[in-house]
């Protein structure tokens, strides 16, 4: 999955503004604070009833599949870590900003400041937007695989008897998290069945040497 946090953090001063409520903004947080952020946001509306100027917060996430000891669990991982979104009202239809909203914003516990504007934010385009919400929404159902394997993948072992091993992958069990690889021992390739954790691609230094020293040989 592509990020696409770079274009969705910067903003142009130079276009129109928003409506009020099509105004959204990224806000830098404390990197496993977000969903506090998010709950102190949701405190903050509530108590000082802003619900008028504040509409929504969003941690966008991604479901990933992972498999560890032969069984699958599908976990949720934050796509952009350290970010926050919320849609509100920040800035007045003439494009003057609330300085009191900014710094009600600004004062939650586990904020940094706004991600776009130097010295005050502005709002996100409209195709940030539109980038930033089909992805939450394409990524809502569909888990993907936390490590992705493919057949002909080269590989080296982090563990077990074949540890710093090279070796190519032959087959892929997606389902139980296991690959066969075939690794080269005494001159003759042997195939040899390992987990994803036993295994990491190879860097492309790594595979620079790795056929550098076949045509060596």
């Amino acid at each position: 999955m592509s990020r696409i946090s770079d274009r969705q953090t910067r903003t142009s001063v130079n276009h129109t503004v928003p409506a009020p409520q099509e105004q959204w903004y990224a806000l830098h947080v404390l990197s496993g604070k977000e969903r506090r952020v998010v709950e102190n946001i949701a405190r903050l509306v509530k108590e000082q009833e802003l619900s008028s100027l504040i509409f929504q917060t969003l941690v966008p996430t991604e479901k990933v599949e992972d498999v560890r000891n032969g069984k699958k669990y599908v976990v949720e991982r934050k796509l952009f870590p350290g970010y926050v979104y919320i849609n509100m009202a920040l800035r007045n239809e003439d494009g003057s900003l609330n300085n009191d909203a900014w710094y009600k914003i600004l004062a939650v516990d586990g904020v940094i400041s706004f991600a776009s504007g130097r010295r005050e934010p502005h709002p996100m385009r409209a195709d940030q937007v539109a980038d930033l919400l089909a992805q939450v929404e394409a990524c809502k159902d569909v888990a993907r695989p936390k490590v992705s394997f493919e057949v002909g993948d080269f590989v080296k072992v982090l563990d077990g008897a074949f540890q710093g091993q090279n070796g190519k992958i032959e087959e892929v069990d997606a389902d139980h998290g296991k690959v066969r690889v075939g690794v080269e021992i005494f001159g003759r390739t042997t195939p040899v069945d390992l987990d994803y954790s036993q295994v990491a691609l190879l860097t492309p230094d790594e595979l620079e040497d790795l056929e550098r020293a076949r045509n060596a040989n």
